[in-house]
């Protein structure tokens, strides 16, 4: 095969296995093949130049779909991924052959290594993992147990190796090495459904209940503010303007969430989450809002995790929060969302994440985007969280993607994981990543979801243990592999 059809289907099947809302899980295992069998025909300043390309056209595909091509510090962190997933392409190229045995490894290595250094270095969360769109193969996602996305990402990188190096060299010289390979990928797929058979969540669930506001409240709040000339997205504007107008305008939305917090009480919630910031308080209302939540509380006795996007007198004007309420009708905990999207003018948070002992077991809960840093969501475990919440607000192109990424959390950490999400994808699953609840608010006038989730006692993981060893030790390789290659040549 010509280079050039190499570096065209490689191309077009990583556009397929970028991780959008519509990505196709089997291009992430094939198309590093292509782009591999094409660095290693080529010379190597044109490797470098066109797999480079086809990366670099691949996150801007991603970021033009996520509606981030015009974030200057998106397009600078993800052009820096495509940099770094180059590196692996180019060791591969450089030190594959200098490896013996254990050439197949290179690209694997270096892969996660890229991958790894992107989180550190950006402060994006674990964005651009290739594993990440393995999302619904729950065998192979057993393995984030263990080692984080990353492993998944290993795998899919270390498939592509050996295909590759089949491709280049014929079965004859290889066969021990592509048995090996195909022994060990068939143990990470059989102890993954041993784990799915053997290790299934607790039976004890609680029912947790998601609700959004109905399209009617949303059009009477906005045409509220508009009659008033203002903009929610303008916080020093909304608090500038008259408060009582103001109120009256956010009202529909917080009255509509309250109302249906007594329904889903009365239908038998144990827990009901509001959306992030669909909902927006002043600062001087949110003491009536917190007590006429803590009455229906109180009442019905459950906890509420209320978010809402809280507008105060000091800059930046805005906070973006979740409050739990408690079947006392007090406030359990207030927590400020801890990594800000780009687009957000509010004040990161402490990256204290909180909890509160139930009679369903620990719950905890961070905000939306948080949700992207295994660090932070590692932080509950430690706390011995059974129940994850996340209240989330997504935007068209994004709803699916961010979803699917929660399922990985779920899996590291070994709790039962809900997200609650306006303009996007909510879902509930377990911690072994089965999605047990599903609602597209796109698809509904008004979106709930309500699911039973197991709750405790929270399963046990090794990745909860240890973190990101598995990353910290394929980018001490990848560092070691130039100088390991060398003297092994001499």
């Amino acid at each position: 095969m010509k280079p050039r059809l190499l570096w065209w289907l490689g191309t077009a099947l990583l556009l397929l296995a970028v991780h959008t809302d519509w990505n196709v899980p089997l291009a992430a295992w094939v198309f590093p093949v292509f782009l591999l069998r094409y660095a290693r025909l080529v010379p190597t300043r044109r490797a470098i130049l066109f797999v480079g390309l086809s990366l670099l056209i691949g996150q801007l595909f991603w970021l033009g779909v996520t509606g981030l091509l015009f974030v200057l510090s998106g397009l600078l962190a993800f052009t820096l991924l495509a940099v770094l997933q180059t590196t692996a392409f180019l060791a591969d190229r450089l030190f594959a052959d200098r490896a013996g045995p254990l050439r197949t490894l290179v690209f694997p290595v270096t892969l996660v290594a890229g991958e790894y250094l992107f989180t550190v270095i950006t402060g994006f969360g674990d964005f651009g993992a290739l594993g990440s769109t393995q999302s619904t193969n729950l065998p192979l996602l057993q393995t984030a147990s263990v080692t984080g996305v990353y492993g998944l990402t290993f795998v899919l990188a270390w498939f592509a190796s050996v295909a590759n190096t089949v491709w280049a060299e014929g079965w004859r010289p290889v066969k021990r090495t592509v048995v090996v390979h195909l022994c060990l990928l068939g143990v990470v797929f059989a102890a993954g459904g041993a784990r799915l058979l053997f290790d299934a969540p607790t039976t004890k669930t609680v029912r947790v209940a998601g609700i959004s506001p109905s399209a009617e409240a949303d059009r009477s709040s906005s045409d509220a503010l508009e009659r008033i000339g203002v903009k929610y997205w303008r916080a020093q504007e909304v608090v500038t303007a008259d408060p009582v107008a103001v109120g009256a305008a956010f009202a529909p939305v917080t009255d509509d969430l309250v109302t249906r917090t007594r329904q889903q009480a009365s239908a038998g919630a144990k827990i009901v989450l509001w959306p992030e910031t669909h909902a927006s308080v002043l600062e001087r209302d949110q003491a009536a809002l917190l007590a006429r939540v803590g009455t229906e509380a109180k009442q019905a006795g459950i906890h509420v995790g209320l978010a809402y996007a809280l507008y105060t007198a000091q800059a930046p004007y805005i906070r973006n929060v979740a409050v739990l309420v408690g079947p006392s009708g007090d406030v359990l905990w207030t927590y400020d969302k801890t990594h800000p999207t780009p687009m957000e003018p509010m004040t990161p948070g402490p990256g204290v994440v909180p909890t509160a002992d139930t009679p369903y077991g620990r719950i905890a809960s961070v905000i939306c985007y948080d949700a992207d840093f295994p660090g932070l969501m590692r932080q509950a475990a430690d706390k011995g969280t059974s129940l994850m919440l996340v209240p989330a607000n997504d935007w068209p192109g994004f709803g699916s993607l961010h979803a699917e990424k929660a399922v990985f959390r779920a899996v590291e950490n070994g709790y039962s994981l809900f997200r609650h999400s306006t303009h996007g994808n909510s879902t509930a699953v377990d911690s072994q990543g089965r999605v047990l609840g599903h609602a597209d608010y796109y698809r509904t006038d008004q979106q709930t979801l309500v699911a039973d989730l197991p709750a405790q006692p929270r399963t046990q993981t090794v990745y909860a243990r240890v973190g990101d060893v598995f990353a910290w030790l394929c980018l001490a390789a990848a560092a070691l592999c130039p100088l390991w290659t060398y003297r092994r040549k001499r």
